[in-house]
């Protein structure tokens, strides 16, 4: 019983953030529920694309951050490293 109260739980929460949704954007617009209704599906398609969209940018940005610290690490390894002349390696 516990799994369809839940169920039943979160569609009662979807219902009313898609009747807030509907509300809001017909006041905003001065469309009819009923249009507001029938551009959803667009609507989500735009959000999905723009989401996409967004998270590819910046997906980029954090590898173009990732290899210019990995460069930034390497020189400051090579600069730390000890030379051979001065510390040889074995005893």
């Amino acid at each position: 019983m516990r799994f369809w109260g839940t169920i039943a739980f979160g569609a009662a929460l979807a219902g009313a953030g898609l009747a807030y949704y509907v509300r809001d954007r017909s006041q905003a617009t001065g469309q009819s529920y009923v249009e507001v209704l029938r551009q959803l599906p667009q609507e989500a398609r735009r959000g999905y694309g723009e989401a996409r969209r967004r998270v590819t940018l910046a997906l980029e940005d954090g590898l173009q951050a990732a290899r210019s610290r990995e460069h930034q690490v390497e020189r400051a390894l090579a600069a730390a490293a000890p030379r051979d002349a001065d510390h040889p390696t074995t005893h």
